[in-house]
């Protein structure tokens, strides 16, 4: 078995199986994350598999590829190839990270759900923070706890979908002991910085999610070869989004202090992590 082609959509990967089929050429379909994958059973009908191809790349839209769908019963079958591509995506969510990861974001929905719902004010529940000093120390909890509260749409798919990145490849990479320290360590002192330099009122995951931010750009630079990384375009814009916060160009209220004092905190984190090789 050997890959032939590698599609970037679904349709010109099932058209062009189904004509192969038609022609006795066995083949198979396999998606990843990127892409997907048209892969040919026997090699022996390797070079007579490319020569089709490159007729297909040449004119993916001739009539005989739609007819082979429809002798392969393929074609129209946009719910049969919805239902595909859902599967992968789902696939790719739950593989992607582990199980903290996982219950966090997860966590997150169900509180901003229970919030829109008006069935709780954040800012007078038990996830809020301290309101007062001295702290309360058997209410420890919500050093931590406003990470998981958010107020607008915009605010918990930004938190989430770069929690879902980052955190995921944190979890599976560096293990669930490790994803804990970042979340646990930059939540609190995220947390403190926004109480102490702003106020009590404020939530979101977004200190957490710069301090991996911080640890997976600084980690990737230290470590060449590690999956641990971030691109320096995604390093740079992540940046530029700090730095709007700060001068109020961006459409919602942001917490400045937690998104800087988080990303300190990864960074001094991956920096630890790096030196001594844990």
């Amino acid at each position: 078995m050997f890959t032939l082609h590698h599609f970037q959509n679904l349709r010109a990967a099932q058209a062009f199986s189904d004509y192969l089929s038609a022609l006795n050429i066995k083949n198979r379909i396999h998606h990843d994350e990127f892409d997907y994958q048209l892969l040919i059973e026997q090699s022996t009908q390797q070079n007579l598999a490319q020569a089709e191809l490159d007729l297909f790349l040449q004119n993916p839209n001739d009539p005989k590829y739609l007819a082979a769908s429809w002798q392969t019963g393929s074609a129209n079958q946009d719910n049969a190839h919805l239902a595909y591509a859902n599967s992968h995506l789902t696939a790719n969510f739950i593989s992607h990270g582990g199980f903290i990861s996982h219950s966090i974001f997860i966590a997150c929905l169900i509180i901003y759900a229970l919030i829109s719902f008006g069935l709780f004010n954040p800012m007078q529940s038990f996830f809020a923070f301290f309101t007062t000093q001295p702290f309360d120390y058997s209410q420890s909890w919500r050093f931590i706890t406003p990470a998981f509260l958010h107020f607008s749409i915009l605010h918990i798919v930004f938190n989430l979908l770069w929690w879902w990145e980052l955190a995921g490849i944190v979890e599976k990479q560096h293990g669930k002991q490790r994803l804990i320290l970042l979340f646990l360590v930059a939540a609190v002192a995220s947390n403190l910085a926004q109480y102490y330099l702003v106020g009590p009122y404020f939530g979101g995951l977004s200190g957490v999610v710069y301090a991996l931010v911080g640890y997976c750009w600084l980690f990737g630079i230290l470590n060449k070869t590690s999956k641990v990384n971030l691109p320096n375009s995604y390093f740079l814009f992540l940046l530029g989004w700090l730095a709007l916060g700060f001068v109020n160009l961006l459409p919602v209220n942001v917490a400045n202090y937690a998104h800087l004092v988080g990303l300190l905190a990864g960074l001094v984190l991956a920096a630890i992590c790096a030196k001594i090789k844990v």
